[in-house]
This record gives structure tokens, sequence and C-alpha cells, in this order.
């Protein structure tokens, strides 16, 4: 690689000779045009400086010339004050901000005139000079000869001039003007404009040689590199390199992904993983034709580029994604020698690749519709539709807190169902927004977007605020409410419920159902939090229990009321052995401890069937009720 390397220098020598002698160049001209400003500033200053103190000696001449003996004894003479001011008015320039004359008593100065623009002094009074200008005020005295202070730490370049003089009683003024000099403004601000102009340029031409440089080295590195995954001999990510430049309106791009992957992994072990994925890559590969392309792209997911050709419609293209994911569907890859298990794909497709300029543009569209599937329920297919996608966006953060703020939150309630005699237990609260036109945004398109904000926080005491409404509204119903673990360690929310909790009507209605947490520090304290909880009155459901953390201990360290089981779990126990065996176990658990289980997501008669035989106590899900205005399930079940 580093021969290589020599040999791409080698053929653009002339090239890298010029670059490296331009920006010598140029450095050397930015390192010497503060010099060259300098020396410009000085020979300016010096010039300005003769006419200032001619005219300035001038005034003062004639300042003592009328004061006679003493300047200060005629300091209280109103009419002589008023000639010397306008005698002074002569040095006022348009571009002078101070313009006074001082007299030195002892180690003190005072003002003895004062013709200034802005914040004029009166005559007599204490004026404290800065420490910088003493030194130079002093010298000026001693000498009898101008000084002159120059300004650099100001936005403009600024100067101060110090001309000394003594009246007939030998006592010593000193002549203050403080101006800026025009022209020298002028030539900084151009040397400044032209230092900046050279260090753009410079900037950009390193800028230009990193990338050719990291260019030259990107690209002899993936020569070197393999294209193919070594795990299912499709091509690996990398071969996203030499595709993407080919013309896109020919080719429809697909994103497959392994549903449950990572339960597979962590039930079975990564040697069993890696035997779906590798069954999954050919299954995949047997059914595409050899001019298409197959891509593991991620850990379990696959990207697949099918060819368009011009007599084929879409419908096409849909069939083979189909015909892939029925075939997966109907493996059956081997464990051990007595034991199989299945596996599906969700699918996500974007047909309309003539519209958009980059595979990478490609592929993200066809992922949000893999996410589509995957919210959906997996095992499916789902096609990107631009128009219908522009409605599912994320709302922004300024969307969702002008949401809260106007009061449009509120909550549907979906019916938790007693599996032994049919009764309702009691209705899960579920937060949604209204947008501007009435229309109602359902929760994957605003909850992740505040996560870990203060909006969230606001969020959640609103959800507690509108079911507290509700329980008052209703005294016969119990409702439940979901709690984040960073609702249980925030101290403001914790506060409310205790609050609540003081009217012990509602405090034995209200359920809260929490998420559980693979925070190892922050364990400890929401143990002590729930506690808390517990004692003040409330339920405690532990909500989604076998998607994470599911440790055993932490429900026996939590003492909750309630259980909720996984719907990812529920949903496949009708096909995935699995499933069934994990939700039969956490349910015998559950009965030892005497801890109520639910079943989310009881979609059919078939896992209803299951989950009572299994012998869970409630069961939710759209077998019993979508997700309703919670007037209209009461009226519902009268």
């Amino acid at each position: 690689m580093i021969k290589q390397l020599f040999k791409e220098i080698k053929k653009n020598v002339v090239s890298i000779w010029i670059t490296v002698i331009s920006l010598l160049v140029l450095f050397s001209l930015y390192l010497y045009l503060p010099k060259y400003e300098k020396n410009i500033q000085n020979v300016i200053i010096e010039k300005d400086l003769g006419k200032e103190v001619d005219v300035a000696e001038n005034v003062i001449r004639k300042i003592k010339e009328k004061s006679q003996n003493s300047l200060i004894s005629k300091i209280h003479d109103s009419d002589f004050v008023k000639n010397s001011n306008e005698l002074l008015e002569v040095l006022n320039t348009p571009n002078t901000e101070y313009l006074y004359i001082i007299f030195k008593s002892g180690e003190q100065f005072f003002i003895a005139l004062d013709v200034s623009k802005k914040d004029r002094m009166e005559p007599f009074e204490y004026i404290q000079l800065l420490p910088s200008e003493l030194p130079i005020v002093n010298q000026a005295i001693k000498d009898m000869e101008y000084k002159y202070l120059i300004h650099t730490n100001t936005p403009t370049l600024g100067l101060t001039l110090y001309i000394p003089f003594k009246d007939k009683n030998n006592i010593n003024y000193i002549l203050i003007k403080d101006y800026t000099i025009k022209e020298v403004q002028e030539i900084k601000s151009l040397v400044d404009s032209i230092r900046k102009a050279i260090l753009i340029v410079i900037v950009f031409i390193v800028l230009l040689a990193n990338v050719a440089i990291v260019g030259v080295i990107k690209t002899l590195y993936y020569k070197k590199r393999s294209l193919i995954d070594s795990l299912t001999g499709l091509y690996n990510r990398n071969y996203l390199e030499e595709i993407e430049n080919k013309n896109l309106k020919d080719f429809v791009v697909i994103v497959a992904d392994v549903d449950f992957f990572k339960k597979i992994n962590d039930t079975y072990g990564h040697l069993v993983g890696d035997n779906v994925l590798k069954t999954v890559a050919e299954t995949i590969k047997k059914n595409v034709r050899e001019n298409n392309i197959v891509i593991r792209y991620g850990g379990e997911e696959f990207l697949i580029i099918l060819n368009k050709e011009r007599s084929v419609d879409n419908l096409n293209y849909i069939n083979v994604a189909e015909r892939i994911r029925k075939a997966v569907e109907n493996l059956k890859i081997k464990i051990n020698e007595n034991d199989y298990l299945k596996t599906t794909l969700s699918v996500g497709i974007f047909l309309d690749t003539d519209k958009i300029k980059t595979l990478q543009e490609a592929i993200k569209k066809a992922d949000v519709a893999l996410y589509k599937a995957k919210t959906k329920g997996r095992n499916r297919i789902e096609i990107y539709d631009e128009e219908n996608q522009s409605s599912e966006k994320a709302l922004k953060v300024s969307q969702i807190k002008e949401a809260i703020e106007d009061k449009r939150l509120f909550c549907l309630y979906q019916p938790i169902v007693s599996l032994k005699d049919g009764t309702v237990s009691h209705y899960e609260a579920l937060v949604r927004i209204k947008d501007k036109e009435g229309n109602t945004i359902p929760p994957y398109q605003f909850l992740n977007v505040i996560e870990n904000t203060f909006l969230y926080t606001k969020l959640t005491k609103e959800v507690i605020e509108y079911n507290l409404k509700i329980l008052k509204d209703y005294p016969d119903i119990k409702v439940s409410i979901n709690l984040k673990p960073s609702d249980i360690l925030n101290r403001s929310t914790i506060d409310i419920l205790l609050d609540i909790a003081k009217d012990k009507d509602v405090v034995k209605r209200l359920m809260l159902e929490i998420v559980e947490t693979e925070d190892a520090l922050a364990y400890e304290e929401i143990v002590k939090i729930i506690s808390s909880l517990k004692k003040a009155g409330y339920i405690i459901c532990l909500d989604d229990f076998g998607s994470g953390y599911s440790n055993f201990v932490y429900l026996l360290r939590l003492n909750i009321d309630y259980l909720k089981i996984d719907a990812n779990l529920i949903k496949n126990i009708t096909t995935d052995q699995v499933s069934f065996e994990v939700v039969k176990m956490i349910t015998g658990f559950c009965k030892k401890m005497k801890i109520k289980t639910i079943a989310e997501y009881v979609e059919n008669e078939d896992i209803l069937n299951i989950i009572k035989q299994i012998g869970i106590d409630y069961g939710q899900g759209y077998y019993f009720s979508k997700p309703k205005q919670i007037e209209e399930l009461i009226k519902s079940s009268k």
C-alpha cells in the first residue's frame, strides 16, 4: 500500500510542488502583512501628530494669553471658560471623543477645561487616569514634550495625545485629546481583510490537499480490503463503494431484517445465530437472479438491489420481495439433531429510485419502509410512499412544545380484561397529540423526539394531570399511566404523585406502569422510589417484561403488584416455541410470587386460548378493543 501511495505521489509531483510553493508564498505574505501595516501606521500617525500638535500648541498659547498669570485662577470666570472652550473646539474633529485640559496638584489630577463630546466633567473635578496613562503623563510633564498612546485593544484603532504646558505660576497642565485616525483604521481594515482572504485561501488549499490525500489513501485501502462477507459469502457493506455511481433509475432497493435476531442470539448462542444468518442469506440469494446484488448491510440486515427491466412493472419486484419473505418464513433452521427454529423477515422497498440522487438516500427510504414494517408487527412488506411518509414524519421539538402548551395533549384508553370472567379490570392511558388541524398524532411521532429532555418530563406531568381529571369525572374506573425510569428519577414528578396520593380514593384507582431499566446505577434509586410510592398507596405494574433487562431478582426487589409481558413474546406465542416457553416460565414465577400477569397484544382468539391455558390473569389488545375515548369505552361496557 505504501508503494502504491508513492506511485500516486510521483504521478502528481508537479501539482504537489505548485501547491507547496503557493502555500509558502501565501503564508509568508500572511506573516509579513502585520509588519507592513505597522510601518504604514507609524508613518501616518507621525504625520498626523505633527499637524495636531501644531494646532494644539497654538490653542494652548492663546488660552495662556487670556489667562495672563494663572489658568486655574481664571476657571471661575465664566467668560474665560466660554472663550477657552471655543478655542479648544477647534481641536474637536468628528473623530474626537474626549478633549480636555487637566492640571496636577500634588500627585492627583483635576479638570481645568472639558469640551468632550460625552461624559463631560466640571472644572476642579478629580479625574482618575488609567494605569496605562500615568507613566506617559508624568513623563510628558517631566520632559515637557508631547507623548501619545495607541489603543490596539479597541474595535477601532484609537490614539490619545498628551501635550504638557505650564502657566506663569509654574503649575503643570496636560491637554489630552482622545481620537481615531480614519486613514489608519482604513488601512487596518484593508490589511485585516487581505489577511482573512489569504487565511481562507490557505485553509481551502490545505483542506483540498487533505481531501486529496485522504481520498487516495481511502481508495487504496478499499482496494486492498475484501468485498465479501466472511460469514454469509455475500458482498459486504464496502461493496457499496463500487456501485455508488451506478444509475439508480435502473434499480429497485430492498432492505430486509431478520426479526427478533437478538433474542435468537441471546437464547441459543452466537453459533446458532450465525447459522440463521447463513441460511437466510442463502435463501435470499436463491430467490433473486444472478445479476441482482445482495449485500449483508448490517448485523442481521440485508440490502437487495434488483435490476429494473423495461417491460416489467413494479408488482414484479414486490413479488420478488414477497417470495423472499415467504421462503424465509418457511425455513426450519436446525438448532441440534432434534430441534429447529423458525424465523421471519421484515422488508422495506423503495421503488421510485429515478426520483433521488444517491444510493444512500435510496437505502434510507427503504429503511424507513422497513421500520414501518417492524412497527406494524414484523414479518411483512412495506413500500416507501413519499406522500404518505410526509404525514408520518416525526414532529419537531417546537411543535411538540407548542402542542403541550396549547393543551392539545389527550389520552385514548385500552381496557385490560380479566381472562377469568371477561370483566374490565382497568384502562391503560395512551398519550396522543392533536395537530392544529385536529388530526391525531400517534406517540411514535413525538415521544422519541423529546426523550431525555425537559419536555418529556413536562409531558409526563400533563398526562398525570389529564388522568387525574378523568378519575375525578369517572369515580368507578381505574386507570394506569406509563412512566419511564427517567420519570421515576425526576424529583418533581414523584412529588406530584406523592401529593396526589393524599387523596386515598384517587390513589387506589391510579396504577403506575414502569418500564424496566438496564441502568445499574439508577436501579437502586428506582427501587427506593417505587417503595415509597407503594407505601403511598399506588398499585405498581412492571411494563414490557421480557423486552430488555428481564431480571427475576429485579421483580423480587421491586415488590410489584402486576407484570405486563412484552408484546413481542405474546404475538409470536402461537408459532414460536421459545416465546411460548418464556411466557410460561414468567407466568409460573409470578404465580409463586403472587404477582398478577397481563398479556398485551392479544390480537386473536388463538393467542387468547393459549394465554388462558398458560394461566395469565389479564389480557389487553385489539381482540378486546382498540384504544378509544374513555366515554366510548364506558358506554359500550354498560
